[in-house]
């Protein structure tokens, strides 16, 4: 496979991507839960948590999505996690290139099973890849006026702060990590949560690293698979920082941008809910 897409990638002027070892294994199949009426909040797992699934060298018992309603379960939180998410996109896959009309049309059908799933609102809506959230957020002029009035009455949580404000509180740490390596992605310190991730961070590490140089990857969605010499430039000075930390653990918010610093570092980059799943597992017997 690197061989033929490297002579396919030559014959296409550089438009189609790169395959190589460090791909994502496909996500496991993707299973709704929780009766409606019995729901604390809507979790939306993304396109990406549906489909990108575990990298070499990354545990696979569990995916994002098992992890993310495992941990709500730990601390009481009942999560709907709709049948018909899939097919439901936040659209930011077509607004970063440009694509005006098929982001309108994502975005705007997003936006009303958001609106549906939440019972009109009622209910928070857990996102949980970082530049989703942010792409939902900000997403206003793309819309009908009857969904930017849903929008506007939606609550969207992107799942750090979720898992911040709602479940840290309420969860148990049982272990914890020697030490942790965030990089914090870009609609993390656009959205102002990095303090939340580290606060996280700390709760389930005995020591936390943010490398002074952590910034854009530049994987920027898919621009990684097809300009990976653009992401190995930009990551550096913080990949070096990284790796001189030679923590217990690797962690993001974003699979893609998680995708791009494991390239850079050569140690696996996973989403922080693992961490807490890590750390507020209940004790095994004695």
């Amino acid at each position: 496979m690197e061989a033929l897409t490297k002579g396919l990638r030559v014959l296409s002027g550089g438009a189609l991507p790169l395959w190589d070892a460090g791909m994502p294994r496909a996500a496991k199949p993707f299973r709704p839960g929780t009766a409606p009426r019995e729901a604390d909040a809507v979790y939306f797992p993304s396109c990406i948590s549906r489909t990108m699934g575990a990298l070499p060298g990354e545990p696979a018992e569990m995916s994002l999505v098992e992890a993310v309603v495992t941990v709500a379960g730990r601390a009481g939180v009942a999560l709907l996690v709709p049948d018909d998410a899939p097919g439901t996109c936040c659209g930011v896959p077509f607004s970063s290139k440009g694509y005006v009309e098929a982001h309108a049309v994502a975005v705007n059908r997003a936006v009303e099973r958001f609106w549906r799933w939440s019972a009109g609102g009622r209910l928070p809506v857990v996102v949980d890849t970082s530049p989703c959230t942010l792409g939902l957020l900000g997403a206003h002029e793309a819309l009908t006026a009857d969904n930017r009035t849903k929008l506007d009455a939606l609550k969207i949580v992107d799942a750090v702060e979720f898992v911040h404000d709602a479940l840290l509180p309420a969860l148990t740490v049982t272990r914890k990590e020697p030490s942790a390596v965030l990089h914090p992605v870009c609609s993390v310190t656009k959205m102002g949560t990095g303090g939340k991730l580290a606060a996280i961070a700390r709760a389930c590490a005995d020591r936390v690293v943010v490398p002074p140089d952590a910034g854009c990857c530049a994987f920027a969605g898919d621009r990684g698979f097809l300009f990976p010499e653009l992401t190995a430039s930009a990551t550096r000075l913080e990949a070096s920082q990284a790796r001189a930390a030679g923590a217990a653990g690797y962690w993001s918010s974003s699979r893609t941008c998680e995708i791009g610093m494991t390239r850079a570092t050569g140690s696996v980059y996973r989403s922080f809910v693992f961490l807490v799943e890590q750390a507020t597992r209940p004790p095994g017997p004695a």
